[in-house]
């Protein structure tokens, strides 16, 4: 899935920063903040928007629970395991 992350975000100085980050980046790209956005991002935009690089992967952001999850594929495509999973204000 396509994403835009507006111009003005940047890699997020407090831990408070990410999470209102993340509502802007979920009313711009799923329409609203209660929204879910899934897909995979570039390491630059993982940065701008999270402060850190989670990995290669697909990205689960939702924005009604307020949680980011990563997760890769396994055994050659047919499975999926979770790496990461976290709620917004501890990232």
């Amino acid at each position: 899935m396509s994403y835009t992350i507006p111009p003005h975000f940047t890699a997020p100085a407090e831990p408070f920063e990410a999470a209102g980050q993340l509502a802007g980046f979920l009313l711009e790209n799923a329409g609203s903040v209660g929204g879910t956005w899934r897909g995979t991002m570039r390491a630059a935009d993982q940065r701008r928007l999270f402060g850190r690089f989670l990995g290669k992967g697909r990205l689960v952001i939702c924005g009604r629970r307020e949680i980011v999850t990563h997760g890769v594929t396994t055994a050659f495509g047919m499975d999926f395991d979770e790496t990461f999973r976290r709620a917004w204000r501890d990232l």
